[in-house]
């Protein structure tokens, strides 16, 4: 199996800093000191983007809407991390996501609901997608994050429709779809962890069969289905097989973008000419090898080479 794409798009409509702070003390009386800080560019489709560049990926380039008042401090991380992006500006700032790391490791986290994006940004960032993807052979669209204020799941739902070409397909992580959006949209690709699969299916799915059974259901519309477990590991259904990954245990930093991270490895992973099973073995080690590092730290692709042989395999059928 040889390169599936000629061009990926992520597109992110609620970007944010994700600024980490360890803190010395959880004091509600008196002010906590932190011991360390570490502030990354985040949001689902922007961590998508630092993860393949930091595979040496260069076909991807990072598409969305931006509030203008701190746009030049984000797109300085962006550089750093050595993203291909452009943001439509729109009044306000990019917001920041908290994470605070107490003595005993716990966290708490907290979103910023984000700058509501007017429509003419929306029309703005249709015109500029469909100006990338015009000429450019086979496009993956990864459509990833929260939704930000003014934008309802249907007009989310109208604008990834908007966008399918003939050359175009669509990968999904977002929280806001159900089954019968996936009939619709028919993405290439899906990513629920879960609570969100959970919330897809409207139902509880107590049992692994139960995750199974309906990962099967979707694998009708949707190509590859991959369900993330948290630290039980992986699902994955598609056509082809399925085949279930779990990891080794192992000391968990941050969990923040792990889910992005295991996204974009399995696309990566195909990229590279991998069968789309031993692609959910590659995200799946990625997603564990991502948890072990502090704050939205980007994963390598020796530190994933190396996390697989711990990983344990078991097929599924489909």
């Amino acid at each position: 199996m040889g390169k599936l794409f000629n061009r990926i798009i992520t597109v992110s409509l609620n970007p944010a800093m994700d600024v980490t702070l360890w803190v010395r003390t959880l004091d509600f009386t008196e002010p906590n000191k932190t011991s360390d800080e570490k502030v990354y560019a985040g949001g689902k489709a922007v961590n998508i983007s630092r993860v393949l560049a930091s595979y040496g990926y260069e076909g991807c380039r990072c598409l969305g809407v931006a509030g203008s008042d701190n746009l030049q401090t984000f797109s300085t991380l962006l550089r750093e991390d050595g993203v291909d992006f452009d943001f439509i500006q729109i009044p306000g700032s990019v917001r920041e996501n908290l994470t605070l790391v107490i003595p005993d490791k716990r966290v708490l986290k907290v979103n910023r609901a984000g700058c509501p994006v007017p429509a003419r940004a929306m029309h703005e960032l249709k015109d500029k997608i469909l100006s990338e993807i015009d000429g450019a052979g086979r496009c993956l669209l990864i459509f990833a994050g929260s939704l930000p204020p003014g934008i309802t799941v249907e007009g989310y739902k109208s604008f990834i429709l908007s966008l399918k070409r003939e050359n175009v397909e669509v990968a999904l992580d977002t929280a806001v779809f159900k089954l019968e959006d996936m009939q619709e949209i028919q993405p290439f690709l899906i990513k629920p962890n879960l609570p969100e699969f959970r919330a897809m299916c409207g139902t509880d799915l107590r049992t692994e069969q139960s995750i199974i059974k309906f990962a099967r259901v979707l694998a009708g519309s949707v190509t590859h289905v991959l369900v993330s477990l948290g630290g039980k590991g992986l699902l994955y259904v598609g056509s082809g097989g399925g085949t279930r990954v779990i990891p080794t245990p192992v000391e968990v930093r941050s969990t923040i973008g792990a889910g992005d991270t295991t996204l974009a490895s399995f696309v990566y992973a195909l990229e590279q000419g991998r069968d789309p099973k031993d692609a959910a073995l590659f995200a799946a080690a990625a997603g564990t090898a991502s948890v072990t590092l502090d704050g939205t730290a980007v994963v390598s692709g020796s530190l994933v080479e190396a996390t697989i042989p711990s990983m344990m395999v078991k097929p599924v059928k489909v």
